[in-house]
């Protein structure tokens, strides 16, 4: 009876053993790309302003658009250079780098990420498909990795649609209005990966890099984009899919990142607002690697899907197209997004010298700044009284504090890295 009892005991495990192993590597047919509609609901609900905004944000964007067009802006061959933060998070306790299974890729697989970010939306990927000759560009966008930030944490895998606010608390975004963050970690529920959508208001001297939403202080710490390691580069032992194994989810999320929509509209036959990408009844969620035509059937119309577009849920072989009207919109969100239009304003800064801006002031609540320090050096922030006592510790590479406990009167707001300092008075009301 013993020996039964056993038996029994070590079926059962090898069955929980099995399961286990088949939730840690899910077939590809049972992935989800992306999270970002579903992350983007949540902030609705907790902000139901959010969804009129974004409402108002469309036809400031198509009115942008049209004006751009007209006016034929003389630095229409400009390229933007987006300075890229990763952020790596693992529960890797030795600090091991790289392999199956193992969260704290190396730093060769985050370079092949940026190379396939680069070479993307440059159009110069080599991927062919239908509409590749025809309809792709270059978006004039380029990514330049700054740093990658190592988080050792107990916590083995994230929400994509429920955790941003705690992965940024493990590893906080460097400034939002100057980097673009990427978080890779493993991501539970099936996803690969999500982005934050970029607030967008009509700017102008009064409004340039001010707060938008209630949430603004929240937004401001989480704006970035979220990525399984697993699927993260290419060419790594540690990616496990066949099919999400060049890369393209980060470009996917990077293009939420910068205001591109599913080029399905996220409903049945919906819209992008882009014209140049034919309408789809649906993604393209498939295995198909030999990337066979798919045709929509919308309003008595029949169109061949872009299932080349990286926007689309296709397997990465089968991606190559930004268009001209998806270009079109993400510079327009450059412009028009605060912290999208201070981080190309950054881009364009030469100076060695380092250079603080703090708003509002007086301030009641939250003290936001835009700071620039040459070569992206690494800065500190730190408050001091009247007394010259600090009340507020060395925070890094922040760009919002929260003073609304601190009493009323004059503050010294001191700026550090390991060379320059600057300070700014600011009062609290």
């Amino acid at each position: 009876m013993k020996n039964q009892s056993n038996s029994w005991l070590i079926i059962l495990l090898l069955v929980l053993g099995t399961a286990s192993l088949s939730v840690a590597q899910l077939p590809d047919a049972a992935l989800i790309r992306c999270a970002t509609t579903e992350q983007d609901s949540v902030r609705m609900s907790r902000n139901p302003a959010l969804l009129k905004l974004r409402q108002q944000s469309e036809t400031v964007i198509q009115q942008h658009i049209s004006r751009s067009r007209v006016n034929s802006r003389s630095n229409a061959d400009e390229i933007i250079t987006i300075p890229v933060v990763v952020h790596v998070i693992h529960a890797q306790e030795n600090n091991s780098l790289g392999g199956a299974g193992n969260a704290n890729i190396t730093d060769q697989q985050v370079q092949s990420q940026i190379e396939v970010l680069n070479e993307d939306y440059s159009n110069t990927s080599g991927y062919k498909g239908f509409y590749t000759d025809s309809l792709a560009v270059d978006t004039r966008i380029r990514f330049k990795l700054v740093t990658v930030v190592r988080t050792y944490n107990a916590k083995a895998q994230f929400s994509p649609i429920a955790d941003a606010e705690q992965l940024a608390e493990i590893s906080p975004a460097w400034s939002t209005n100057r980097y673009l963050n990427i978080w890779v970690c493993k991501l539970n529920d099936r996803y690969l990966g999500t982005s934050q959508f970029p607030v967008v208001t009509e700017l102008n001297d009064l409004t340039r890099g001010l707060a938008t939403t209630e949430d603004e202080v929240t937004d401001a710490l989480t704006d970035g984009v979220i990525i399984d390691y697993r699927y993260f580069g290419r060419n790594a032992p540690a990616i496990t899919s066949r099919i999400y194994n060049l890369g393209r989810t980060t470009t996917h999320e990077v293009g939420h990142w910068l205001g591109l929509i599913h080029i399905w509209g996220d409903r049945d036959c919906g819209t992008d607002h882009i014209a140049d990408t034919p309408t789809a009844f649906t993604k393209n969620e498939t295995t198909d690697v030999e990337c066979t035509p798919v045709f929509s059937q919308c309003r008595g119309v029949t169109t061949r899907n872009m299932i080349e577009n990286y926007m689309d849920y296709s397997p990465d072989a089968c991606m190559s197209v930004f268009t001209n009207g998806q270009m079109e919109r993400m510079h327009a969100i450059l412009e028009l997004s605060p912290r999208r239009a201070q981080l190309v304003e950054f881009s364009k800064i030469t100076t060695e010298d380092l250079l603080v801006n703090i708003y509002p002031n007086p301030v009641q609540e939250t003290l936001f700044s835009s700071i620039f320090t040459p070569g992206y050096e690494v800065f500190t922030v730190s408050v001091f009284n009247q007394r010259g006592q600090k009340v507020i510790q060395d925070t890094v590479n922040r760009t919002s504090l929260n003073v609304k406990n601190l009493p009323s009167g004059l503050y010294f707001y001191k700026v550090e890295t390991a060379s320059k300092s600057l300070t700014k008075k600011f009062y609290v009301r």
